[in-house]
């Protein structure tokens, strides 16, 4: 009976310990959307991307100093990977844009 007991909770046992040491490596990142905003310049466009994946890789390619802000067109779902400075953000009329502070709380 213990034996059944056993290999029913092993691989529970598995997944818990696997989930606990991927959520000690999860870097907290403060991310602020502002709207009516745009980047100056971007080096990478991602097509018909969620607000979501857009923000997750700027935050990956921060890591190597690649994404500073991360633009972002709502109507297209269009992400600008950019390095540009905050200073940089350019102001706009256009009520679908706006970029993703990445790390940063205030512009």
């Amino acid at each position: 009976m213990a034996l059944i007991v056993y290999a029913f909770i092993r691989p529970l046992l598995i997944v818990l310990v696997t989930i606990t040491m991927c959520a000690a490596t999860i870097q907290s990142v403060t991310t602020r959307f502002t709207e009516r905003k745009r980047v100056l310049t971007s080096h990478t466009t991602l097509h018909n991307i969620s607000k979501i994946k857009c923000v997750e890789r700027c935050n990956k390619e921060s890591q190597n100093s690649m994404c500073t802000l991360a633009g972002y067109h709502k109507s297209t779902k269009t992400c600008y990977l950019s390095v540009d400075n905050p200073q940089d953000v350019l102001n706009t009329t256009d009520e679908m844009s706006g970029v993703f502070f990445i790390g940063m709380i205030n512009e």
